[in-house]
């Protein structure tokens, strides 16, 4: 069973590489299939409460995601200023911080592979629920679902967000990251080890997008039109 749900942006996108430190400023252009798995997790505690939660985590670790990318993104490049704890006596240095903003132009379409059908319906509950993906601020409107037999597949421009890229080709590279298979709650729990990985697995994703215009402080992508 799979399930196919849109997503309209409603304010920038943010979502830092998971090996780069707080101070990075880059971002990616769409969510990883670990930001969305954490997400929904996060509903599923909220809902059910922290037992409730652990005891899916195995459900929502072996979901297969596919996703539509919006028809264009633009990357907006920005400088700040932060505060970062001090030394010394002073109990706040002022620091210069790069930050990038990602504008989806279009709906971001995600379709879901469960393994147990009977997860389906709590799937679906869940899924309005879910307003942002990535960074806290980056809101999302859920538009609606459809369910589905097959997966979508790159035949409706779906492509493959759990798994590596095989054949090299045009488009942008994106460094993604999923959930390992052997992965615990504990791993993924924010109140886990600090030495833990996070049970992440990481790898290289190609998107259908092409350079349409850059400037000093911004670039826009456009999915490439298909021969």
């Amino acid at each position: 069973m799979w399930i196919v749900v849109d997503y309209e942006p409603v304010a920038a996108f943010g979502l830092r590489p998971s090996n780069t430190t707080s101070s990075g400023g880059k971002s990616l252009l769409v969510p990883t299939p670990y930001a969305i798995k954490m997400a929904l997790l996060d509903r599923l505690i909220r809902y059910g409460g922290l037992d409730y939660g652990v005891d899916r985590f195995p459900l929502v670790r072996d979901l297969e995601i596919e996703l539509h990318v919006p028809f264009a993104v633009a990357v907006n490049r920005t400088f700040q200023k932060v505060l970062r704890p001090g030394g010394k006596g002073e109990i706040w240095n002022q620091t210069i911080a790069q930050r990038e903003y990602v504008f989806h132009a279009g709906s971001l379409s995600l379709a879901f592979g469960l393994a147990d059908a009977a997860f389906t319906d709590e799937i679906v509950y869940m899924l309005p629920s879910i307003n942002y993906f990535g960074r806290k601020g980056s809101f999302m409107q859920f538009v609606g679902h459809r369910l589905l037999d097959d997966p979508p597949g790159t035949a409706q421009g779906y492509i493959d967000l759990c798994h590596p890229t095989e054949t090299l080709g045009f488009g942008f590279l994106q460094r993604m990251d999923n959930m390992r298979s052997d992965a615990t709650f504990e791993d993924v729990s924010v109140y886990g080890s600090p030495r833990s990985d996070g049970g992440r697995i990481s790898y290289n994703v190609i998107l259908p997008y092409q350079l349409a215009h850059h400037g000093f402080n911004h670039t826009v992508y456009e999915v490439e039109p298909q021969p």
